[in-house]
């Protein structure tokens, strides 16, 4: 299957590296469920606040999650999965499985 990628595999190669870190696979689940705010996703995961940004930069810099603004405060992010992403990370690893299923 020939993808489409906007930045070479590497990058995304990179993106699964980012991944395997227990805490921001949590983080990623919990957004699964719906946008958080980062005081939301620090509370719930009994994360401090430093470390949950630490996570957050590595996440956003793999385009694995997009913010927006609080639209009644702009102090205040708003965190969401990119499913575009996610989606070409699992055809990527998915086209992985076939071949690997393929004498």
């Amino acid at each position: 299957m020939p993808y489409t990628l906007d930045a070479p595999e590497d990058a995304h190669l990179r993106c699964l590296a980012v991944l395997s870190e227990p805490q921001r696979l949590r983080i990623l689940r919990a957004l699964a469920e719906g946008e958080h705010s980062a005081t939301a996703l620090s509370e719930r995961l009994g994360l401090r606040q430093n470390t949950l940004s630490h996570h957050m930069r590595q996440l956003r810099e793999c385009d694995l999650v997009e913010v927006r603004r609080h639209p009644g405060d702009e102090r205040f992010a708003i965190y969401r999965l990119n499913g575009r992403k996610l989606k070409l990370l699992s055809a990527l690893l998915a086209d992985w499985a076939a071949c690997a299923e393929t004498p």
